[in-house]
């Protein structure tokens, strides 16, 4: 006869069995769920195709409203001469108690539109350095204000010339040309051109992702070669010069003097001649008695004579105005979002002419 199972050995099977259920319960549930999010994925891109085309008109219907906007500032009693923080197109509060004040009730973060609405923010390029007209004490110096060591500063001084340079030559300092771009895995070819966006200095001998993004930078290897797009949110008026990036510095488009009224502190210390005392007092006197910028009391320059010189000359390096504004729009139709970049030339009167638009 066979024995029957005792009591221990039905409860180690029964809770075995219990265990199984469990784990494919649990495994049905992630699955499940990964579905679902797979399926909300999925519904969000279809809304967004189907709602395409009409996201990019809104996004340059965005660009229009900026286009208006950089008008109408010039209208503005008083504010014809300078190009400041405190002024609406930079998110000041521009002149909120003037009769002539064209801004009245709008919100630049949230424009209705027909069915949907546009966000849009501002930021004019002559706050930094032209990195194709920067000459070679300048791009060796923002380096060093950077961080980087005198040695490296001028081989990767070289190596920007020689990227921006029409020529297959070499620098004297050693820079980079073909031959070392054509030893890299995997190769590529230098520009021998203009720069058409700062972030072809990732692409740079001696650049690296460190360097180029300062405190931005996330754990990306270090890999000088790989290009990439710049990452979070621009520190428009960096309180130091520790933790900025190359990319704080320099724009590829933009007029070849910077505005003194919009600058972070990095560009002024590299436009002083190195000396962070002398770019303070400059932030200092545009941001006011509060000491904070884009508020009412602030004081910008109104010419570049006004600017303390210390041992360089302001009105050579210096404006008060910008001409050069990119313009970025978030494009909303329900849920469905999409994000535009549009460049815009100011131009006399209201000639402001958009240069380029494209997805962000």
């Amino acid at each position: 006869m066979n024995a029957l199972p005792s009591p221990q050995t039905t409860g180690a099977r029964r809770g075995a069995a219990l265990v199984i259920v469990m784990v494919l319960v649990l495994a049905m549930a992630v699955m499940a769920g990964a579905f679902a999010y797979a399926m909300k994925v999925e519904a969000r891109l279809a809304v967004n195709s189907q709602s395409s085309p009409e996201l990019e008109w809104l996004g340059r219907s965005g660009v229009e409203l900026a286009r208006w906007v950089l008008t109408e500032q010039r209208k503005i009693p008083g504010e014809g001469t300078y190009d400041g923080l405190n002024q609406f197109w930079a998110g000041g509060p521009g002149p909120i108690d003037s009769v002539d004040n064209p801004y009245m009730g709008i919100d630049l973060s949230n424009i209705p539109i027909g069915e949907g609405s546009v966000g849009i923010e501002i930021i004019d390029m002559e706050r930094k350095i032209n990195l194709n007209t920067a000459s070679e004490p300048i791009l060796e110096l923002a380096l060093q204000v950077l961080g980087v060591g005198a040695g490296d500063s001028s081989l990767i001084t070289a190596a920007i010339l020689d990227w921006r340079d029409r020529d297959d030559l070499e620098h004297v300092k050693g820079g980079a040309e073909r031959s070392y771009y054509a030893g890299l895995q995997p190769p590529y070819v230098p520009k021998d051109g203009p720069f058409d966006d700062v972030s072809e200095l990732l692409r740079v001998r001696g650049v690296s992702p460190a360097m180029y993004f300062g405190d931005r930078y996330g754990g990306m290897p270090e890999e000088p070669q790989r290009p990439g797009r710049r990452r979070g949110p621009i520190s428009l008026v960096a309180a130091d010069t520790t933790g900025a990036g190359m990319v704080d510095i320099f724009t590829a488009i933009s007029a070849n003097r910077v505005n003194v009224n919009t600058a972070p502190l990095p560009v002024l210390r590299v436009l002083m001649g190195g000396d962070e005392n002398l770019a303070r007092q400059i932030v200092e006197r545009r941001d006011g008695p509060d000491g904070q910028p884009g508020t009412m009391d602030d004081q910008p320059f109104r010419n570049a004579a006004e600017i303390p010189g210390g041992g360089v000359n302001p009105v050579s390096l210096f404006t008060t105005q910008s001409a050069t504004f990119e313009i970025h729009v978030e494009a909303r139709i329900g849920s469905a979002r999409k994000r535009f970049v549009g460049v815009l030339r100011r131009g006399a009167g209201s000639q402001n002419q958009m240069m380029l638009f494209h997805p962000e």
